[in-house]
């Protein structure tokens, strides 16, 4: 029976084998790790995309062309033409309508292209009476103007109170009065006149008014 000494060499690398295992199984593991690393990286990168290529031109639509008619222009979409402005004629004086509520007696009694009037009692008392005559000229140059008015037997005499410049009043038989102007009155004036009446009785408004034989406005 052999008997080995204390300092042999072969009871001491049996120790140091063994404390080196753990390192190893350390290293394989890491480099296990790192080798599933690089596979997970090649598996999932994302494979480079090139451009689309554009897509082609859409080409015009071409539309067939309409034959031209004879006398109508080449253009459908032409613009319309211009209106002509509207000159008055001459010897006619254009004038703007007069809204109701602006109306006086020296307009409201006047209408285009006539001559007109209008009569109206202003106060009336017991031998006597006053009355507004308002005559206008609608037409377009100066006219004459005449106002017949007649009224029962019980009106005597006739007489201008106001306004009586380039006016003549006389007296007919059958109650008829007659009021005129001396001159042509202008296109488009008007002018009041103030009438006194003398009476027996009662009655102030006559029972005909024209003027230049038309029918006037009895107010």
């Amino acid at each position: 029976m052999s008997v080995r000494p204390v300092g042999d060499p072969e009871r001491h690398a049996a120790p140091r084998v063994l404390a080196s295992v753990p390192w190893v199984i350390v290293l394989l593991g890491v480099a296990l790790l790192a080798a599933m690393l690089v596979v997970a990286l090649v598996a999932f990168r994302a494979p480079e995309r090139r451009p689309a290529a554009a897509p082609p031109p859409v080409q015009p639509l071409a539309l067939p062309s309409l034959p031209v008619l004879p006398g109508l222009s080449a253009s459908p979409l032409s613009a319309a033409p211009t209106p002509t402005p509207v000159t008055p004629s001459a010897g006619v004086t254009s004038r703007p309508p007069v809204p109701a509520s602006d109306r006086s007696p020296r307009t409201a009694d006047r209408a285009d292209g006539a001559v007109t009037a209008s009569y109206r009692v202003t106060e009336s008392g017991r031998d006597s009476f006053t009355a507004r005559l308002v005559v206008g000229n609608g037409t377009g140059d100066a006219r004459e103007w005449r106002v017949e008015l007649v009224f029962g037997g019980n009106v005597k005499s006739i007489e201008v109170s106001s306004g009586g410049a380039g006016v003549a009043v006389s007296a007919r038989d059958g109650g008829r009065f007659v009021v005129r102007g001396t001159g042509a009155l202008g296109a488009g004036q008007s002018r009041t006149i103030g009438l006194r009446f003398t009476r027996h009785g009662t009655g102030d408004r006559p029972g005909s008014c024209t003027v230049n034989g038309a029918a006037c406005v009895i107010g």
